[in-house]
């Protein structure tokens, strides 16, 4: 049976040629900071660690435009903290104006960016080569209320964070077209790298990943950030890692 990693019996030869045993506890590699947040609907909410689920509406069936209003509250149901309409405006604009949640939806192009916004979507999701545009970026950004950086791979999540950081805001990563066993890796593992919203068909599974990793995250934060009493800046050494 293997050794679990945090209790591994270290061999190593002593000033004698003896063979010694030690107990080396292995280091836990550090995860990225987070000091975002996000204003939704007037409320300002602390992605330090939490991580909000965006559960996606499909398109509805044909001449069944209705769904899409049953299927958003449904999605709201199932606890999502905002619901994903990445639909025509004429089908967006029904179920923004009934949906408890901010709606979001993933955008390609500034013109899809500009309809989402009249339709009510208050965030939208850019991939990473539409916010190297620097002129679209400024003009998205003086169209849609929030714009957060969109990811598919765990491995662009770094590059996207740059972007983030330098809005003030949060990396989103889309595994709605993952498989579960495969999203549940993927999901945690860009959460780890600094993601802090799934964009998800699945909105149960992923908010379960989402709160045990908040819950991991928040575990790891130095005890002086975690230690700060309400509305005091948090001490935090320049090298820490929350």
């Amino acid at each position: 049976m293997p050794v679990p990693a945090l209790a591994r019996r270290d061999v190593r030869s002593g000033p004698s040629g003896h063979l010694s045993s030690a107990d080396v506890i292995a280091s836990v590699p550090p995860v990225p900071h987070v000091a975002a947040t996000l204003t939704l609907e007037g409320q300002v909410v602390d992605l330090s660690t939490r991580v909000l689920v965006a559960g996606v509406v499909p398109s509805p069936r044909f001449g069944r435009e209705g769904e899409v209003v049953a299927t958003a509250t449904a999605t709201v149901d199932r606890g999502a903290d905002l619901v994903d309409i990445s639909l025509p405006p004429r089908l967006v604009g029904p179920a923004s104006r009934v949906a408890t949640v901010p709606v979001t939806a993933r955008v390609a192009s500034l013109d899809d960016a500009r309809a989402a916004a009249r339709a009510g979507v208050s965030v939208v999701l850019v991939p990473l080569a539409l916010l190297s545009d620097d002129r679209a970026d400024t003009d998205m950004a003086g169209t849609v209320a929030v714009v957060l950086p969109l990811v598919d791979q765990v491995a662009d999540v770094p590059e996207a964070r740059s972007q983030a950081e330098r809005r003030g805001t949060a990396v989103a990563f889309d595994s709605s077209a993952l498989s579960s066993a495969a999203a549940i890796g993927c999901e945690a593992a860009a959460i780890a790298e600094g993601c802090r919203l799934l964009r998800t068909g699945d909105v149960r599974r992923s908010r379960r990943v989402a709160e045990v990793m908040a819950a991991i995250l928040a575990a790891r934060r130095p005890a002086a950030v975690r230690a700060a009493p309400d509305g005091a800046p948090a001490s935090e050494d320049p090298g820490s890692q929350a």
